[in-house]
């Protein structure tokens, strides 16, 4: 841009674009909206020349238009993907300069929007006389352009402007050199508030940048260490006050406890809690209560193992000393018969997921009310197991080994978690505020928010079970540290050596309690290898064939047809159907870069 003594200016535009798309033409604006000097104006022809990948076009056929707010520009050169086209626009202007009793201020925006990324931008300011000072703007986008000054010229550089951005240039010259231009009519001086309008846009943008860049950084950092000190704090406060060895082993179980009812009464897990139809958590599977309860009535004498051919099945012997929750086992595994096949368990709840595929809408009903019959029906059984196993909790004399959370304890929980929400959603969302507003990309922001994310799922983790269950109290710790230390031996029962395996007496209780934790295959294994016997034939046959795995497949068929059963009741088939701003002087003007 060239600015004249007399207060005219000639604007010539060059913009080059390299297309990754056919195209009909490029659009070039050049506005007068906002605040600019008296008697501004454009002239409507500008001059208009292009070239395509170096050729220069004798045929350019354009279109101005005059809008509210400026003119617009369209080329009409089409071209193709990987076409490179320069358009050349040369405009005139007249009072461009604000002009006030000891400067002329130039206060302009030439370009408010475009379309893409500019990878290079390119502003040279000239006249008859140089400017005292310019200064280049780019809004709240943190990155700015290099001026340098060269006898009577400014030029300005920036790379990968990006879309929807502006840029201003904001200047002053001595009154004096334009004094052959028109009086405007503004009285009094303005170098005072021109000096006071840059300090307050470097004050504000540095501001801005000490926020996102320091300021929030430090408290979201703040937070998250507080949250980890929160978390120690309610772990000391949980934990009882003995302390146990964590790799103890015990090679006998600590007490005589059916599987169902050391899961209630020492794990605080409940038939309920883990039931297929709520997918639930705790220490034990649904599958390996189940697996554990029937091989301890096997073990037990209460049922037994029949073999015919390749057909493995469980007859039930006697029910004496069987608990009321064992009777309603074995009546939903046997389907209320006396024996049944390995295959054919919970054959009453048999059902697979043809029900609804392929269904139609008008079969909607018929699966749903299906999936509640079978749903309701399992419920009904499950809620009368655990009741069961409940009475026989207060059978044994067990104590309570849990104990309710504090109102203190529970307000380091909340803590915790508002303490770790805050940095996922801040720092997340000032990345992503920062990279639209400021044009800045600071990661340390989303590593915050993304530890407060670990931070929150590890605590949820850690503490679901004690928001349900409680924590146990100091009785509790006894008895768990014992299970623990028994679980320890059998998940190390393969690298035992001769004289612990010899130290073990009870193999089949072992073995039932394996099922649980679910180490049956490991001991398994090793009672086959050393060939280790047990009173029980039963038991034997188990070891001796590897019916491990056919009993766990069996057993972990209920969970099949109920997840079947939770997903049918509710069965539906689908049915298809540009202005100023921060960081800008205040200066008007405006212009477009695009193309269509």
């Amino acid at each position: 841009m060239y600015i004249h003594a007399d207060n005219t200016a000639e604007f010539r535009q060059k913009i080059v674009y390299q297309f990754e798309e056919d195209f009909k033409g490029q659009i070039v604006g050049l506005g007068r909206a906002g605040k600019m000097p008296s008697g501004f104006e454009i002239d409507s022809h500008p001059k208009v020349q292009a070239a395509k990948n170096g050729a220069e076009l004798t045929d350019v056929t354009s279109e101005v238009t005059e809008e509210a707010n400026g003119y617009t520009v369209r080329v009409y050169n089409p071209g193709q993907e990987g076409d490179t086209v320069e358009v050349e626009l040369t405009w005139n202007l007249k009072n461009l300069l604000f002009l006030y009793d000891d400067i002329a201020e130039l206060n302009w925006q030439p370009l408010t929007d475009s379309s893409g990324t500019i990878g290079k931008f390119e502003f040279h300011v000239r006249g008859d006389k140089g400017a005292e000072k310019l200064f280049f703007h780019t809004g709240q986008l943190f990155r700015e352009g290099t001026v340098e000054k060269s006898n009577l010229a400014y030029t300005i550089r920036l790379d990968d402007l990006p879309p929807k951005r502006g840029v201003e240039l904001h200047a002053y010259w001595p009154r004096t050199v334009f004094a052959s231009a028109r009086d405007q009519g503004l009285k009094g001086n303005r170098l005072e508030e021109f000096n006071k309008v840059e300090d307050s846009i470097v004050k504000e943008k540095e501001q801005s940048k000490q926020l996102v860049t320091w300021v929030f950084p430090s408290i979201l950092s703040i937070s998250l260490l507080l949250s980890i000190c929160f978390y120690f704090i309610y772990r000391r406060k949980t934990t009882p006050s003995v302390k146990y060895a964590k790799n103890h082993r015990l090679y006998e179980p600590p007490m005589e406890l059916e599987p169902m009812v050391l899961s209630e009464a020492v794990y605080s897990t409940s038939l309920e809690e883990v039931s297929p139809l709520v997918k639930g958590a705790g220490k034990f599977t649904f599958d390996q209560l189940i697996q554990a309860t029937l091989l301890d009535v096997i073990d037990r004498g209460n049922v037994s193992i029949i073999s015919e051919g390749d057909a493995v099945g469980l007859r039930l012997v006697k029910e004496d000393g069987l608990s009321s929750f064992e009777k309603d086992c074995l009546n939903l595994a046997f389907s209320g018969k006396k024996e049944e096949t390995l295959s054919n368990l919970f054959a009453d709840y048999k059902v697979s997921d043809s029900l609804y595929r392929r269904a139609k809408v008008s079969d909607e009903k018929r699966i749903q009310a299906k999936g509640r019959q079978l749903k309701s029906s399992f419920e009904e059984v499950l809620n009368q197991m655990q009741e069961g196993v409940r009475n026989r909790v207060t059978f044994w004399g067990l104590p309570d080994y849990y104990r309710s959370l504090t109102g203190g304890e529970k307000a380091l929980q909340v803590g915790m978690g508002v303490l770790t929400i805050l940095p996922l959603f801040i720092g997340f969302g000032l990345f992503l505020y920062s990279l639209d507003v400021y044009g800045y990309l600071y990661f340390l922001l989303p590593i915050l928010g993304f530890l407060g994310l670990i931070l929150a799922v590890f605590y949820y983790w850690k503490l679901r079970l004690d928001n349900r269950d409680g924590v146990l109290n100091e009785a509790g710790a006894e008895v768990y540290y014992l299970w623990t230390s028994f679980e320890n031996m059998l998940r190390e029962i393969a690298r035992l050596d001769q004289a612990e395996l010899e130290s073990i007496v009870v193999w089949n209780r072992l073995l039932v309690y394996a099922t649980l934790f679910g180490y049956a295959d490991k001991v398994s294994h090793l009672m086959k290898v050393h060939q280790i016997k047990v009173e029980n034939p039963d038991i034997n046959l188990y070891v001796a064939y590897g019916w491990h795995s056919m009993f766990y497949h069996s057993s972990a068929q209920m969970s099949q047809y109920a997840s079947v059963a939770n997903t049918a009741s509710t069965y539906s088939v689908s049915s298809g159907s540009g202005s100023s701003g921060g960081g800008f002087s205040g200066g008007g003007g405006g212009g477009s870069i695009g193309a269509f």
